[in-house]
């Protein structure tokens, strides 16, 4: 598994928020993948209008590792500077200073709606199966995950069908 240890600033995340039920004490990727997929080309162009510049692309944010129970939040969103608020439908999340096991993702990643309602496995869909086998690469170093902050997925624009699509999935730890 390649990743690398980055230590990024503080930064807020401006995006569309919505409540999801876990599945098996695990994230629902169903629900996920619909809200993707219901993402009009106005509220990405919204997204990217607020957008700082710092990430060339959009953020899936996802807080189901923190402690809550049957439920968690997911946004999609895009960093912005901290001046100004949340308007409209969108949320602001704030990131502290912190470090982050960032993931790399190499290959198509936009099946995962088609592949759900087929009743199919993920097979097209790499980062959604980063997500579903993943286990720390450090279990025998004194890293632990800081489940106080939410994981982020990174999706540069561009062809997520290509084989060559590169995206990241951010882990926070401690």
């Amino acid at each position: 598994m390649n990743y690398r240890v980055e230590q990024k600033a503080a930064f807020t995340v401006r995006g569309y928020t919505k409540e999801m039920v876990k599945i098996k004490s695990n994230e629902n990727f169903y629900e996920i993948s619909h809200f993707w997929s219901n993402l009009t080309e106005a509220k990405i162009n919204q997204l990217l209008s607020v957008s700082d510049g710092i990430v060339q692309g959009l953020l899936g944010v996802s807080d189901s590792n923190e402690s809550q129970q049957e439920q968690f939040n997911y946004t999609i969103g895009t960093s912005v500077n901290h001046e100004g608020f949340a308007k409209n439908d969108l949320n602001d999340r704030y990131f502290p200073a912190s470090a982050w096991a960032v993931f790399e993702c190499i290959g198509a990643i936009s099946a995962g709606v088609k592949a759900i309602a087929e009743n199919q496995p993920f097979e097209r869909n790499n980062l959604m199966q980063l997500k579903q086998n993943m286990q720390a690469p450090w279990t025998d170093e004194p890293v632990l995950e800081n489940t106080e902050i939410p994981r982020i997925e990174f999706y540069p624009l561009g062809d997520m069908e290509a084989a060559d699509y590169q995206c990241e999935l951010w882990i926070p730890i401690k």
